[in-house]
């Protein structure tokens, strides 16, 4: 198949996913977002890309059946809608909302996300993802002093494991970004987008006051 005809079915595959939940405008700004910025990148993106539709009504708390039926249309695509009025291009991505000043310390926050990581996965996943991320881990942009501190932790088998150091949002993201792309590559997208909302659904019982700032990465 040509790069072209790769690209044509990609979208319409998109196109008719979205159509399940958007309309309109939104459905075609969510189109746009998706060519604008997601349709060269690996089947993971999709996870990131759904996350950013949050701000619809008709998507928020539905990114689980929306990425799953994404993936079922890339793996099967049948069915698919024609392809959508080229003059889609015309309408502008839309700006992300305002991210809200975060009530603790993104250190403590993440803190309390690597803890939960680890307790919902089996050790033995765990594991491999420990190893995994630690070799991703120099090839990433951080400051050194997060990088040496993000090496501790994931080197530590102790249970008490403290996570301090000044951070940014934008590093944060990153690190949460590359733990979801091991994820992916270690167990597929749909697991490992069970496995970080079980992540969430125990800091829900464990320290609820984190979790929307939680989820802001995801």
């Amino acid at each position: 198949m040509s790069s072209a005809a790769d690209q044509t079915l990609k979208r319409r595959i998109v196109f008719t996913a979205l159509a399940d939940y958007l309309s309109g405008e939104p459905l075609m700004q969510a189109l746009n977002l998706w060519e604008a910025n997601y349709a060269a990148k690996p089947v993971y993106a999709l996870n990131e890309f759904v996350g950013k539709l949050g701000q619809y009504p008709a998507i928020a708390g539905k990114r689980k059946e929306v990425i799953r039926t994404l993936l079922s249309l890339s793996q099967n695509p049948v069915g698919l809608l024609p392809e959508p009025n080229p003059l889609h291009t015309a309408y502008k991505v839309p700006e992300p909302p305002a991210q809200a000043a975060y009530p603790e310390r993104l250190d403590k926050v993440f803190e309390h996300f690597l803890t939960a990581l680890e307790v919902v996965m089996p050790s033995v996943e765990f594991g491999k993802l420990r190893l995994d991320f630690l070799l991703r881990l120099d090839d990433m942009s951080l400051n050194p002093v997060l990088k040496a501190c993000l090496r501790r932790w994931f080197e530590s088998d102790g249970s008490d494991k403290a996570f301090s150091v000044v951070c940014s949002a934008s590093e944060i993201r990153r690190v949460v970004n590359q733990l979801y792309v091991a994820l992916c590559e270690q167990c597929g997208p749909v697991k490992a987008d069970d496995t970080l909302e079980g992540t969430v659904m125990w800091l829900e019982r464990k320290h609820p006051a984190c979790v929307r700032d939680i989820r802001r990465f995801l």
